[in-house]
């Protein structure tokens, strides 16, 4: 059995951050990651979406070049290549953090850890059962999608952030249910793509979590730009149809 000062159970950014410190504390460590380092913010979350926002946000300005007297020609927009450049970022950004985590001598075991006792940490992997002592234990497992059972997510047409982040393809029209930061930023981002985008809210209001003068700014934009806006609205149903996908609101 390994016997450490601290095991961290996620690599996220604070398992990984805790992990560092406590090294450069004195600390001997293990932080216990079953996908990547980096967690949602890094893989699935933050960094991704900010890089397909780049994507976005140069389309619109090729888009509105003649404004500024740049004229160009026909503008077009590859998926796959934005898509490629976005896995590209989180590579590099999720090598970097492997490589501290080495620099500073944590222990990185792959594997889903499990807390069998106040000083023992299971690490499960395709191979078995690791048992690894700890003195102290720190719990940073983060967090992922719902999958609620009436949104019948099939991960092909019915979708979660996480397959968005991959799509190979611009959807004709694309409903997102939840109007909060990250239902608003993939808006408009696909709206910028190209997608007829309508985002649906059970709350009075997108944004809620915001200041109502921002909920407000950010509605009227998204209005301007051919954003549909349902609030108050509760998802009864989805279903595959046909062509595509049915939901029903109350």
């Amino acid at each position: 059995m390994s016997d450490y000062d601290v095991v961290v159970i996620g690599g996220g950014p604070g398992g990984y951050v805790a992990a560092i410190r406590g090294a450069q504390l004195g600390a001997k460590v293990c932080l216990i990651e079953s996908d990547r380092v980096g967690g949602t913010c890094l893989n699935r979350g933050c960094i991704p979406t900010k890089a397909l926002y780049a994507s976005a946000k140069a389309l619109s300005m090729a888009r509105e070049g003649g404004v500024f007297g740049v004229e160009a020609g026909r503008i077009g927009f590859d998926i796959e290549k934005a898509v490629a450049r976005k896995n590209t970022v989180v590579e590099k950004l999720v090598g970097g953090v492997e490589h501290l985590l080495k620099a500073n001598r944590v222990d990185l075991k792959r594997g889903r850890g499990y807390i069998d006792s106040p000083q023992t940490v299971m690490v499960e992997d395709k191979d078995g059962v690791e048992r690894v002592g700890a003195s102290k234990i720190i719990v940073a497992t983060g967090s992922e999608p719902a999958m609620i059972p009436v949104f019948n997510i099939d991960r092909e047409d019915i979708i979660t952030s996480t397959e968005l982040l991959d799509i190979d393809r611009v959807p004709q029209s694309l409903l997102i249910i939840g109007g909060g930061v990250m239902g608003c930023e993939f808006a408009s981002i696909f709206s910028e793509f190209g997608s007829k985008v309508t985002v649906v809210e059970l709350l009075d209001r997108i944004l809620s979590t915001e200041e109502r003068q921002v909920s407000r700014t950010i509605a009227k934009r998204f209005k301007d730009r051919g954003i549909e806006v349902v609030t108050g609205a509760e998802v009864e149903a989805v279903e595959k149809v046909e062509g595509g996908v049915k939901t029903v609101l109350e």
